[in-house]
């Protein structure tokens, strides 16, 4: 589809708050950081225990994959409840609603198989895997595969697979609940005046990512925010 289709990322870092305006066939503004919303991530991630040299004096905020990759960031941080989602649904299913349909997965074998629309298994993923929803939750442009590959990502970085609601959540204020979670896309989340950031690649699961689209755009502006 031809237009205008943008959002102002947080996937790999966060540094000068941002915020985008797109007008057109609606007025829409994403991205703004609320009045000291800045100073609050770095507190909030300096604090969040492992993820604490993700903060770089005060320039920028690493993202925990990339903190993973060069060494600041535990390469096994999401194993216990990666090992605890594993474990659960080897005994009960969990159900993911997508576009195409309701997919029905249960672990078998190792893997977490579903049946629905499409039969799409996943192998056990990696921290690293959930942070850059890639590896064994890489999301191929598929209507199938993609879908509950993307579900799963968010689920497992907002912590929200075991508690026992059908997925995606939808519910932001059960999102990030857990001692174990992204607590920098937390950060940001809340550092947002809407309450939308792109805190990782899948954040745009249930419509919470700093992200604005028309069909028909007249014009965008881009807003800075010094401090």
């Amino acid at each position: 589809a031809s237009g205008m289709f943008c959002n102002t990322t947080m996937v790999d870092m966060f540094s000068v708050p941002m915020s985008l305006r797109l007008t057109g066939a609606q007025d829409q503004t994403t991205g703004t950081v609320r009045d000291g919303g800045r100073a609050a991530v770095f507190d909030a991630v300096r604090q969040a225990g492992d993820f604490a040299r993700l903060v770089v004096d005060d320039t920028r905020v690493i993202a925990p994959g990339h903190g993973l990759d060069a060494g600041l960031f535990p390469a096994d941080y999401f194993a216990p409840s990666i090992d605890e989602v594993w474990d659960t649904y080897g005994g009960k299913d969990l159900t993911v609603a997508t576009a195409a349909g309701t997919f029905t997965g249960r672990v078998r074998d190792g893997r977490l198989a579903f049946t629905g629309p499409a039969s799409v298994s996943f192998a056990k993923p990696s921290t690293r895997d959930v942070l850059f929803c890639d590896g064994a939750l890489a999301a191929p442009n598929d209507g199938t595969t993609g879908p509950v590959a993307a579900v799963l990502g968010a689920g497992f970085n907002r912590s929200v697979l075991l508690n026992g609601a059908p997925q995606p959540v939808t519910d932001a204020g059960a999102f990030y609940t857990a001692g174990i979670t992204n607590h920098y896309s937390r950060a940001v989340h809340a550092a947002t005046v809407d309450g939308k950031a792109y805190g990782f690649a899948f954040d745009d699961v249930a419509g919470f990512a700093s992200y604005v689209q028309d069909t028909a755009p007249t014009g965008l502006r881009l807003t800075l925010t010094p401090f």
